[in-house]
């Protein structure tokens, strides 16, 4: 079985992901956690994590997914050109981007102009270069409360994005595009 990996940066959330690498965990399916270094990382509530590789040392046949949690603050990695390259590495496997992380999938151009949710407003982006074009179809946070998705999650191509707060929902929509079909109210949905 091939596996999943995991990107980590700076002020990361571990929340958002935390049910699709639980999902993953039962279906006894391998992640490999990844940096841009194999120093510790520490996430937005302090916590620390040691990756289990470099983001140079990634061998792109072993990985079927790629999983991008949320962060405080993604600048960094976004104007990370080693990172983008990382990412773009898996255009043709499965994504999961959930809050502001979709975003480094518009850098990469896998999202431009394309559906998808993210926890940011346009407003708040557009002066990271982004145009109104590779933003159209964004379904940004104060878009989602106003009108909620149904489903809590959008699904374009092999890539599924959401807002942090449907991280459940989001999570199970990953391991679904894997072939791991979990009961919903495993997760009380």
């Amino acid at each position: 079985m091939k596996k999943t990996a995991v990107l980590i940066y700076d002020s990361f959330c571990n929340f958002e992901f935390s049910v699709a690498l639980e999902i993953l965990a039962i279906a006894e399916k391998e992640i490999v956690v990844f940096a841009k270094s194999k120093d510790i990382v520490k996430s937005e509530d302090g916590l620390l994590i040691m990756p289990n590789k470099s983001i140079d040392e990634v061998v792109i046949d072993e990985y079927d997914s790629l999983i991008l949690p949320g962060a405080m603050d993604i600048r960094a990695a976004i104007e990370d050109e080693n990172i983008i390259e990382f990412i773009r590495k898996f255009e043709e496997k499965v994504i999961g981007a959930i809050s502001i992380a979709p975003i480094m999938l518009v850098k990469v151009g896998l999202l431009k102009g394309k559906a998808f949710m993210a926890g940011v407003n346009k407003d708040e982006i557009m002066e990271e270069g982004f145009s109104e074009q590779d933003l159209e179809k964004m379904i940004g946070w104060d878009d989602n409360l106003a009108n909620p998705i149904k489903d809590g999650y959008i699904i374009t191509g092999k890539i599924v994005t959401s807002v942090s707060y449907n991280f459940v929902r989001w999570g199970l929509a990953f391991a679904k595009m894997l072939g791991i079909d979990i009961p919903s109210q495993t997760f009380g949905i």
